[in-house]
C-alpha cells in the first residue's frame, strides 16, 4: 500500500506515455466501442492541453546528523537548553539510489552535529562530542570521510570535561573566503533568562587558528549561515531584555507591574553582520507584529526570501513546543507556513538549508513529543525537500527511530561575494564589571542616527517611529557584567545626549563590543512612545570597535531603512502619523480617520484608510501639537486590494495648509491620482495644521459618493524657532 503522503507517478518524474493512451472508449453498458475521428480529435486536443505533470530535478548527495531523540520534548542542537545536548549521533550521508551510510568510522564520536560543506564540495565541517559528559568541537573531514582533524581546542586553562568552566563550539559554517564563523561561548556571559551560557559568533581559519569573537550578543548568536547575495553572515539572536521601560527616574524597571504598557520581548530573530562583526542589521521578519518576528536558523535563498524556524515558545527554552518552517518573502514580506503547524502537538519541522537548484531541504516530525508524553523519547525526524513555498514535497529515506537534523547538499554550489572586513581588532575578552571599566576603555564607535523620527514606507513591515517630539534626548544603557548576580548583570545609563533640531543624534566615543540599548524621551524625561511600544530598545545591540553606525529611524531594533545621502535630506520624515487626526465623519464600521495617518494603503478600504459616511462638505483635518515645516504631501487613493464603496476614486481637492488657525496655503489638486498615487511638492512651509477638503470622485460628489482617502503622508521637519 503506498503511504499516506505518496504522490501519483507523474508527480514523482516518471514520465506520460502517449502509446498507452487507448482509442477506445466505453458505452454506458460497459461494451467497448470506437472513438469517432471527431470525439478522436477532441480526446486528442485535451491530451495536448493538458499541461505535464512537473518532474522535480534529482535531489543531490546530503550529509546530515542521525541523532537519538530527547526526552522532554526538547530538540537536540535546539535553542538555549538544547544547543548543546548530547544524545547521541552519527554523520550520514544519502546518495540518490542509496539508503544512508555513516560518513565516519563507527563509534568515533559520541554525537554529531550541524555539518557545514564548503564551497568547493570537498570538506565537510562539523560540531561532535567524543563522550556524553565532554565539551563540543568542530572537526572538519574529507567528503569521502578521509582526513579527519580537529579545528578548534580546548581554551587553555580550561578543564576539557563539563562544569562552570566549559565552552562548547557549535555550528560551523562556512565563509567565502573559506574561513568558518561557528557559534560557541567561549565569551563568558550568563543569560538573563535562564541563567545559562551565552553563545556569540567567532571566526577562524580551517586550522584553527586564534578563533576571534566577532559579536557581542547579550544573551545569545547562533545557527550562522551566508547570504548568497552579499556574503554578509546571517544568525538568530535572542532578542530578550529585562529591563523594562518605565516612567520613573532612571527610565527603567525590572518591575512589570511599574513599567509602561508594551509587549513581552522574549523570542529568537534574524539578524545579519558583515564578516568582522559590523554593521548589524535586520535580515527579515515582521517587526510590526512581535510574534511575527521570530525567526530561528535563518536561511537567506537567491531571491532574498528568509526561511527559517518559528515556535510555540519563541524563547525555545527547553520544549520548544509546535515547530513550523515559515519564509518572508523579499526577507520582510508576510509570513506563510512551509512545513509543521502550531495546531496539532504533534508537527513539528526544523533545520531548514537551501538546496543548489533553489529547493530547501528540512527536518520534519513524524510523531508528536511534548514535556510529559510518555511517547517522547520515541520522536523522530525525516527528511523533506520542497519548493521554497512547500509545494512538491519528496520525503527522502531516512534511518529509522532517529532524529535526521541538519541536512546539507554535499555537493559544490556557487561561492557568494566576499563582503568587506575591514575591522581586525581582537574585541575585549570579557564584558566590563564597573563604569570606570567601561567608561576607561578605548575601545570605541561613533554612533550616529541621521532622524530618529523617520518613518517606513506604506505598507513596509516596520512599526511606526515616535511622534516628532521638540526637545528630546536619547539615553544610553550598558550592561555591566555580575557573573554571580541574579539575572547575570547590572544595568548603568552612561549618557544622555540632546537630539539636534531636526531629530538627528551624534556621539562620539561610545564603548564598543558591550551589550547597548537606548531609550528616547522627552525634555522632561518621560520615554516615548513608537508604533511597538515604549521608544526602548527592547533587547541589546552591540558594535565593533572602530566602527560607526549611520542610520535613521532607531524604533524597531537594528532597522533597514535606506539612509539618506546628507542630513538635510534625512531631517524631513513622514510626519502625518505624528499629527492628531480628525474628519467631518466615517463610515460606520470603518476604522475612522485615524487609518488615514496608518502607513497602509493595501487591504479592505474601511479597515486601512478614511471612508466618509456621505455627509456634505467632508473633510480630514491632521493636526500637530508644534509647527513643522512641510515640502511634501502624498495622497493615496484606494488601489490594489483597496476598493472603495461604489467604486469610487478621487479627482481632485484641495489642501489648506494653516498655522495657529490662519491659512497660510491652499493647494489645488486636479485630475486623478495617476496610479492612485499623488505628490504635491511646496517650498517649505511652516504650519501645524493641513484640511484636505473639496473631494470631488468619479460619480460625483463626495456628499452622493462615500470614499475617502486610502493614507496621506506629509513630508515635513520640526520647525526651529
Amino acid at each position: 500500500m503506498a503511504p499516506d503522503d505518496a504522490e501519483p507517478a507523474g508527480a514523482m518524474g516518471y514520465p506520460h506515455d502517449p502509446m498507452r493512451t487507448s482509442i477506445q472508449g466505453r458505452s454506458r453498458h460497459g461494451r467497448a466501442r470506437l472513438v469517432t475521428p471527431r470525439a478522436a480529435l477532441l480526446v486528442g486536443t485535451l491530451i495536448a492541453a493538458t499541461p505535464a505533470p512537473r518532474v522535480p530535478p534529482p535531489v543531490p548527495p546530503l550529509v546530515f546528523a542521525a541523532r537519538r531523540p530527547a526526552s522532554g520534548g526538547a530538540i537536540p542542537g535546539f535553542g538555549p537548553d538544547s544547543r548543546a545536548l548530547a544524545t547521541g549521533g552519527r554523520l550520514m550521508v544519502l546518495r540518490p539510489g542509496a539508503s544512508p551510510r555513516e560518513l565516519l568510522r563507527p563509534g568515533r564520536f559520541f554525537d554529531v552535529s550541524h555539518p557545514s560543506v564548503s564551497w568547493d564540495g570537498q570538506r565537510v565541517a562539523f560540531a561532535a562530542t567524543v563522550a556524553p559528559d565532554s565539551a563540543w568541537r568542530l572537526w572538519l573531514v574529507r567528503a569521502d570521510g578521509e582526513s579527519l582533524h580537529a579545528v578548534t581546542h580546548t581554551p587553555s586553562g580550561l578543564e576539557p570535561g563539563g562544569g562552570e568552566s566549559r565552552v562548547d563550539d557549535l555550528d560551523p559554517c562556512w565563509l567565502p573566503d573559506d574561513r568558518i564563523v561557528f557559534a560557541s561561548t567561549r565569551y563568558p556571559q550568563r543569560a538573563e533568562s535562564g541563567g545559562g551560557p551565552v553563545t556569540n559568533l567567532f571566526v577562524t581559519d580551517a586550522g584553527g587558528d586564534g578563533p576571534r569573537r566577532i559579536t557581542t550578543e547579550r544573551n545569545g548568536a547562533e545557527k550562522p549561515s551566508i547570504d548568497p547575495r552579499d556574503g554578509r553572515v546571517v544568525y538568530a539572536r535572542w532578542w530578550h531584555a529585562r529591563y523594562l521601560a518605565a516612567d520613573v527616574p532612571g527610565g527603567v524597571t525590572l518591575d512589570r507591574a511599574v513599567a509602561l504598557p508594551a509587549d513581552t520581548i522574549d523570542l529568537w530573530q534574524a539578524v545579519s553582520v558583515l564578516p568582522d562583526g559590523d554593521a548589524l542589521r535586520l535580515a527579515g521578519g515582521q517587526p510590526r507584529h512581535r510574534e511575527a518576528q521570530e525567526a530561528y536558523a535563518p536561511v537567506v535563498l537567491a531571491d532574498g526570501t528568509l526561511v527559517a524556524v518559528a515556535a510555540e515558545r519563541p524563547a525555545l527554552r527547553s520544549d520548544p513546543g509546535a515547530t513550523a518552517i515559515v519564509a518572508f518573502a523579499d526577507g520582510f514580506g508576510a509570513r506563510r507556513k512551509i512545513a509543521g503547524a502550531f495546531a496539532s502537538p504533534g508537527a513539528r519541522a526544523v533545520a531548514p538549508a537551501a538546496l543548489p537548484d533553489g529547493r530547501i531541504v528540512l527536518s520534519e516530525s513524524l510523531g508528536g513529543a511534548r514535556a510529559g508524553d510518555p511517547s517522547a523519547d520515541r520522536e523522530s525526524f525525516r527528511l523533506v525537500v520542497c519548493d521554497p513555498d512547500g509545494s512538491h514535497r519528496v520525503p527522502l529515506p531516512s534511518p529509522s527511530g532517529c532524529l535526521a537534523l541538519d541536512a546539507t547538499a554535499l555537493v559544490a554550489r556557487p561561492r557568494p561575494p566576499r563582503a568587506p572586513a575591514a575591522l581586525a581588532e581582537r574585541p575585549r575578552g570579557r564584558s566590563p564589571r564597573t563604569l570606570a571599566e567601561l567608561l576607561g576603555d578605548p575601545h570605541t564607535f561613533r554612533f550616529d542616527c541621521m532622524n530618529v523620527f523617520t518613518q517606513g514606507g506604506p505598507d513596509d513591515a516596520l512599526p511606526d517611529a515616535p511622534p516628532l517630539t521638540p526637545g528630546a534626548r536619547l539615553r544610553f544603557f550598558a550592561a555591566l557584567a555580575r557573573p554571580d548576580a541574579e539575572g547575570g548583570d547590572t544595568l548603568v545609563m552612561f549618557r544622555e545626549a540632546p537630539l539636534t533640531a531636526y531629530g538627528a543624534v551624534h556621539v562620539e566615543e561610545v564603548p564598543a563590543d558591550v551589550p547597548l540599548f537606548e531609550q528616547l524621551v522627552d525634555s522632561l524625561g518621560h520615554p516615548l512612545r513608537a508604533g511597538s511600544g515604549p521608544a526602548h530598545t527592547a533587547s541589546f545591540n552591540y558594535a565593533r570597535s572602530g566602527s560607526g553606525t549611520r542610520c535613521v529611524g532607531c524604533h524597531a531594533g537594528h532597522s533597514v531603512l535606506a539612509v539618506p545621502r546628507n542630513g538635510t535630506s534625512a531631517a524631513f520624515v513622514n510626519a502625518a502619523p505624528s499629527a492628531r487626526v480628525t474628519a467631518s465623519d466615517s463610515l460606520p464600521g470603518s476604522h475612522g480617520p485615524r487609518a488615514a495617518a496608518d502607513r497602509r494603503v493595501r487591504g479592505p478600504a474601511t479597515e486601512i484608510g478614511w471612508v466618509t459616511g456621505g455627509v456634505p462638505g467632508p473633510w480630514l483635518r491632521l493636526e500637530w501639537r508644534m509647527p513643522i515645516e512641510v515640502r511634501e504631501v502624498v495622497l493615496y487613493d484606494f488601489i490594489g486590494e483597496a476598493t472603495a464603496p461604489a467604486g469610487a476614486r478621487l479627482l481632485s481637492c484641495h489642501l489648506d495648509l494653516l498655522l495657529g488657525g490662519r491659512l497660510v496655503k491652499r493647494l489645488d489638486v486636479h485630475g486623478p491620482l495617476s496610479g492612485g498615487v499623488r505628490r504635491v511638492t511646496l517650498e517649505p512651509e511652516r504650519v501645524d495644521a493641513l484640511v484636505v477638503r473639496d473631494l470631488r470622485c468619479t460619480g460625483g460628489t463626495m456628499a452622493h459618493s462615500p470614499t475617502g482617502l486610502a493614507e496621506i503622508e506629509v513630508f515635513a521637519r520640526l520647525s526651529t524657532p
